[in-house]
């Protein structure tokens, strides 16, 4: 049965796996420096029982797919990447096995695919490594900056000669950056309009556009493409809406509804909930910590909801 692996990442990811041998065993260091292979996937690709592809379009795919095979092409929301043409193929098929990572919201996932026939696994998928092996990472690595779990913290002592930022679940931080500068795509009707202005030892040039930054990527974009592209592009928000706030807004946009559930906590500056909306028609809003979902039947009072929250949140 061949294995497909289905991201544009999926190679670069598979090259990591020999650039930092300090985590590995004894056994797997010893075969790095004999030059066997680190790890059995290395022997699989090799004999072709493993394919990475960039893209689920690509020629090489599509000229070597067959059935039955072992697809790996994860998105935790089921909503990017090629899972989302899998599944829309394989979703109305008994034979057919998804296995996803543990999660409370599995149903909401799964709803642009149902009715499913095909069988649904749900198992946790634990990574990392042990505190014990912490310690001699760093001391090897010597980073420059470390993300570090707070409820960790008191269990491992770490260099104070390491800037350290501790993390908690939920929580939004604010990363110094890496790079004094940083590359951007320019838009070619933009660059086109260019008028260079020669200084002592360097050119510069005046740009009216619009910056978009994605994925760590910077683009920059004319004001007519911009037009274009506002439709497509997603809209990314942060934090958690101001219950209140959002009924205000809502009344403003001629919706009623009342606050069914309200779950504060000192410690949180926003409250998770859930709004009942009863005019004009039924619909239910669930505010939690890690994101809003909207229920409702009608397409239309759901787009207004959206635009209330999205007047209340912080978002680009």
């Amino acid at each position: 049965v061949p294995i497909y692996i289905i991201s544009s990442v999926a190679e670069e990811l598979l090259a990591f796996t020999n650039i930092i041998p300090e985590w590995l065993c004894k056994q797997r260091q010893e075969k790095l420096f004999s030059g066997e292979p680190l790890f059995a996937h290395v022997k699989l690709i090799k004999e072709r029982k493993i394919h990475v592809f960039p893209a689920v379009h690509s020629v090489e795919l599509l000229t070597n797919w067959q059935e039955p095979c072992v697809v790996f092409c994860p998105h935790w929301s089921l909503r990017l990447g090629p899972v989302v043409h899998l599944l829309r193929y394989w979703c109305s098929d008994p034979n057919s096995l998804l296995i996803l990572e543990s999660s409370d919201d599995a149903n909401l996932a799964l709803l642009p695919f149902k009715p499913m026939a095909m069988k649904v696994l749900q198992c946790s998928f634990l990574s990392g490594i042990s505190l014990q092996k912490v310690q001699p990472l760093l001391k090897a690595l010597q980073p420059k900056l470390l993300l570090f779990p707070k409820d960790l913290r008191c269990k491992i002592q770490i260099s104070e000669a390491n800037t350290i930022i501790h993390y908690s679940e939920n929580e939004t931080l604010c990363m110094p950056s890496s790079k004094e500068s940083t590359e951007i795509d320019i838009a070619t009707d933009l660059a086109s309009q260019f008028h260079w202005k020669t200084l002592k030892q360097e050119t510069v040039t005046r740009l009216d556009g619009e910056l978009f930054m994605d994925q760590g990527k910077h683009r920059l974009l004319s004001g007519f493409r911009q037009a274009d592209s506002k439709q497509h592009r997603p809209l990314l928000h942060w934090g958690s809406p101001d219950l209140k706030r959002l009924l205000t807004e809502l009344s403003k946009m001629g919706i009623t509804g009342t606050l069914k559930k309200n779950m504060d906590s000192a410690e949180s500056k926003n409250a998770a909930g859930i709004i009942d909306i009863d005019d004009p028609k039924k619909a239910l809003i669930d505010v939690r910590e890690t994101g809003s979902v909207i229920i409702t039947a009608d397409e239309n009072l759901a787009s207004h909801i959206f635009k209330a929250i999205d007047i209340v949140l912080d978002g680009i």
